[in-house]
């Protein structure tokens, strides 16, 4: 590149002096062209063929220095050539003793040729400078651009090796690790095949002590232990069966002892070998047996209620007793011998007293017509003076007139009594109307209510049911990226994490589909958890932004040796998208990164004072 940065000013300075140069040689042509036209005229073209002798000479040099040592008579010839074309311009820039001088034409003439001279220094640097650049003849802007792009090509190349001679020093370097690891899983495999012999040994051996084929392998008996299980299951059962059967017919043998002596008492046929027999006979005994003691029932109730009726026959007998003192002391009281004469003297008694409140009653009621005290006496001596017949025949006047006033009365009573039913009728009819309109309305707002109830809990169903399967189908890439995370480090204990809607929670689903809150795991769950967590966040940012490296101190401090090793596999799977720096004191955590995720272990102890 700094060759490169060079040339190019070696070829701006060229392109300087050349115009120079040019510019000067111009002047000089004007100036000798003001003297003699025809010798202008000739200086120019003798003028053109030096520069082309001058290029060709500049070529020839060109080609020697880049040829080297065997082209070095061309270079000769080149740099002679160029001595010729100094020399003629040189010559030819003088006046002609004929022609009259030019004050301007000595130092213009000197300056074109020392123009020239540094033209051709210009050049033989600008060639020097192309030989070293790889460039066959002397070079323009455009040459050294295509040098330059394939200089940004090789630099890239260069770039690209440098990149890869890192990455074969890292491959180199875990290749290492890795061959470590493998003479240590050979050393396993070895100690491995050893304990694996023995065992094969012993194997046989108890192949022999119990007289077994010795031919048979442990993956043989791992298939044989499932049906010796199931045969030995089967086994159990049937005895259990067996212990069955034999406590039936025992408790059937017990019940036919029973029953036979039962069965010859009451003449009732039985056969003891037939079983349906003796269980016909049973029933039958049982039947027998209910019917006895519905028989004994009915005896005990009709004792019962015989008792009953002797206890209430000397009430009532007793009440009888009572009955005829009574009525022996009323006939005395009476002064009758009899009960006849008895009730006769009751009868004429009772008329009389009737007899008696009539008249009283008549009194009254004269009274009240008449008046009370002297009217009354005056009222009762007009009646004894007066005439019963024409009395008779006023009071059936009167009569007959309460009678049609009564009839009259009668049936105003009717009609009153009719219309006051009709009113009840009409006012039952319409309160009927109105409270089955009334329960009408009130059923069908009832069902009304009952299908909006029917579609709210239907709809709270399909809510509930849709957000449950947004919550575990939908879930944000965080939370998604964190549950791998979890479900690898605690060995697919917990498969699931999913956060509900419109709380500001995380569940955790284990391998049984039951749902746990971060406040019901253990503590280092719980870490390991919220370190899923961030894992997930980083996951998620660096698929939206840049990959920041990632720092780490003392992050597995509270798991187990198994979860801490699952997390250092997830620490290996983080680093295949960033860099991840972890910091610990702990010489196992090392190596544990080391062997289970190939991290490469830096000591930082001698700068930690």
């Amino acid at each position: 590149q700094d060759i490169l940065r060079a040339c190019r000013g070696k070829l701006g300075d060229y392109e300087r002096e050349r115009q120079r140069h040019e510019s000067l040689r111009d002047q000089l042509n004007l100036v000798a062209g003001s003297g003699e036209p025809g010798k202008a005229a000739s200086g120019h073209s003798n003028l053109a063929l030096l520069v082309l002798l001058g290029l060709a000479g500049v070529a020839l040099v060109g080609a020697g220095i880049w040829l080297g040592g065997g082209a070095l008579p061309l270079g000769i010839v080149g740099g002679l050539v160029l001595l010729a074309t100094a020399a003629a311009l040189l010559f030819s820039g003088r006046p002609s003793p004929s022609a009259g001088p030019s004050p301007m034409a000595v130092p213009l003439g000197q300056q074109a040729a020392q123009a020239q001279a540094a033209a051709n220094v210009a050049q033989q640097l600008l060639l020097e400078s192309a030989v070293a650049l790889g460039l066959p003849e002397q070079p323009n802007a455009s040459a050294l651009d295509i040098a330059e792009s394939h200089l940004a090509a090789a630099r890239q190349m260069l770039d690209t090796w440098t990149a890869a001679t890192a990455r074969v020093e890292e491959t180199s370097r875990r290749e290492k690790v890795q061959q470590g690891r493998v003479e240590t899983a050979v050393l396993k495999h070895e100690a491995a095949e050893a304990a694996a012999l023995e065992s094969m040994q012993e194997w046989k051996q108890w192949l022999r002590e119990r007289g077994l084929n010795e031919t048979l392998t442990a993956d043989t008996m791992t298939t044989f232990l499932p049906r010796v299980d199931v045969t030995l299951s089967s086994l159990a059962e049937a005895q259990r069966m067996g212990d069955r059967v034999a406590a039936i017919e025992h408790d059937m043998d017990e019940f036919r002892e029973r029953v036979k002596p039962l069965a010859q008492c009451y003449s009732t046929k039985l056969d003891p070998d037939d079983h349906r027999q003796l269980a016909a006979a049973a029933d039958e005994l049982i039947k027998r047996l209910d019917e006895t003691r519905t028989s004994v029932s009915n005896r005990e109730r009709a004792k019962e209620q015989q008792e009953e009726n002797r206890r209430l026959s000397e009430r009532r007998e007793q009440r009888l007793q009572s009955v005829r003192q009574e009525l022996t002391a009323l006939l005395e009281a009476g002064g009758a011998d009899d009960p006849e004469e008895f009730r006769t003297r009751a009868r004429r008694h009772g008329e009389r007293q009737e007899l008696e409140r009539k008249r009283d009653e008549h009194l009254r009621s004269l009274e009240r017509l008449s008046g009370p005290g002297g009217q009354f006496q005056a009222f009762r001596e007009s009646l004894t003076a007066a005439d019963p017949n024409r009395l008779r025949e006023e009071s059936g006047r009167l009569l007959e007139q309460a009678t049609e006033a009564d009839a009259g009365r009668n049936k105003l009573l009717e009609e009153r009594g009719g219309i006051d039913y009709e009113l009840t009728q009409l006012t039952s009819e319409e309160e009927s109307s109105a409270l089955r309109i009334r329960r009408n309305t009130l059923l069908e707002q009832l069902q009304e209510q009952a299908r909006r109830w029917s579609r709210l809990t239907i709809a709270e169903s399909l809510l509930e049911k849709t957000r449950h399967k947004f919550e575990r189908e939908r879930q944000p890439s965080v939370i998604r990226h964190a549950q791998d995370f979890f479900s690898t480090v605690t060995g697919q204990r917990y498969t699931g994490l999913f956060a509900p809607l419109g709380e500001q929670t995380i569940s955790v689903t284990d391998a049984t589909g039951g749902s746990r809150q971060p406040s019901e795991l253990s503590r280092g769950t719980r870490e390991q958890l919220y370190l899923a967590l961030r894992f997930g966040l980083i996951r998620e940012f660096g698929e939206h932004a840049e990959r920041l490296p990632v720092i780490v101190d003392e992050a597995l401090v509270n798991f187990d040796p198994e979860r801490a090793r699952l997390a250092a596999e997830s620490f290996a799977g983080l680093s295949e998208t960033n860099q991840v720096l972890v910091f610990t004191c702990h010489p196992a955590t090392a190596d544990m990164f080391a062997d289970a995720a190939g991290a490469q272990v830096v000591d930082i102890s001698p700068w930690s004072c």
